[in-house]
């Protein structure tokens, strides 16, 4: 998923889940920071004070990080590839058993214990920024089903076919994703089989209806729309469950017209580049097309206005030896407790959530 969902969409459904504005916006916020905390390293302050944060992200470009092992068992494994824990295919290797249990289910019961734990630790100084960080990895099981986060020629992928479904196959993103250069970027990408490298972006976009074969045959479906309305129907019953406080809170269905929103925007914000389709999202909440009436919301990344800058006084550039000026308010600003949830996150699944399923994966 891109940032159209992890910010927009999770927007929504919190607000239809009961959080007001100001506390929706950190939970997208920090849902879509996941994607975009790719700097990691110590913080030096000239008074003294030092942070060390962690990433929860690599650029899909990033061969060198992306290759190494050890490192993106820390990043795409408990923040953007939950391990499934189901059992192997009949005639799997020793080799492959253990991957196949690392392979990506759509909401899994791992990951509905991974959102539980957020419910039943809400108190936390960071349980907002927490909840958004596991929501990235929740509904991600939907998009990134039926592949893993770690380097594995299981994640190859021989051929994928797009759909040519009415809804977009007359549109000029059909002929986008079925020319030579993405066969091209495919043959390129299964030379680092890590997560979705192989189908390129075709498990992000929201509106398609796809097919993929494996290099050892198996023929896997998706259907993106549907997906994505089953994602979106999950973290909308996980942040009710968060704002009651009771994690065993029974499953309501969306309201039906915003479910219909949801789902005819899915269907039809026919852009490649998710920072289109996140555009058209904003001005819809602008426009009030949900419920919870117009809003106004945005994203910074970096910047003036970004979580970053605010945190800091300036705009950092993550060069080796700068300094900054540190305030009080640092330690309770969305960027500190943003990286300080990061760093619970990824302890918590790697060294325990994961390991209560007998996974060692860190």
């Amino acid at each position: 998923m891109q940032i159209d969902f992890h910010h927009a969409v999770t927007y929504v459904v919190s607000r239809l889940a009961g959080l007001g504005h100001d506390d929706a916006s950190v939970v997208a916020h920090a849902s879509q920071y996941v994607d975009d905390a790719t700097q990691d390293g110590a913080l030096e302050f000239t008074t003294g004070e030092r942070y060390v944060r962690v990433t929860s992200s690599h650029k899909t470009i990033n061969i060198a990080l992306n290759a190494d092992k050890a490192d993106n068992r820390l990043v795409w494994v408990p923040f953007h590839f939950m391990p499934g824990n189901e059992a192997p295919p009949p005639g799997a290797s020793p080799d492959d058993a253990f991957y196949y249990r690392l392979m990506c289910k759509p909401g899994s019961r791992i990951a509905r214990d991974m959102m539980r734990d957020c419910v039943e630790r809400k108190h936390l100084h960071f349980g907002l920024h927490r909840l958004g960080i596991a929501l990235h990895t929740f509904v991600d099981t939907w998009a990134h089903q039926q592949f893993i986060g770690a380097v594995c020629d299981i994640n190859k992928v021989k051929t994928y076919a797009v759909d040519p479904d009415p809804s977009y196959c007359k549109d000029v993103v059909y002929g986008a994703l079925t020319g030579v250069k993405e066969a091209f970027e495919r043959h390129i990408a299964n030379f680092l089989p890590v997560g979705h490298a192989g189908a390129l972006t075709l498990p992000d976009l929201p509106f398609l209806k796809w097919s993929f074969t494996r290099e050892n045959g198996e023929v896997v479906a998706r259907d993106n729309p549907t997906d994505y309305l089953k994602a979106a129907h999950a973290a909308f019953n996980v942040v009710r469950r968060f704002v009651a406080g009771d994690p065993d809170l029974a499953e309501v269905a969306l309201p039906a017209g915003d479910a219909q929103t949801l789902d005819t925007m899915l269907r039809t914000t026919l852009y490649i580049e998710g920072e289109r389709r996140h555009q058209v999202w904003l001005q819809a909440i602008a426009d009030g097309a949900f419920s919870f009436g117009p809003t106004s919301l945005s994203y910074v990344e970096q910047g003036p206005g970004s979580w970053k800058m605010d945190a800091l006084n300036q705009d950092p550039l993550d060069e080796a030896g700068v300094q900054y000026s540190f305030t009080p308010g640092f330690l309770g600003s969305n960027w500190k407790m943003f990286h300080d949830a990061v760093q619970f996150q990824r302890l918590y699944v790697l060294h325990e959530l994961l390991p209560a399923y007998g996974i060692c994966a860190s």
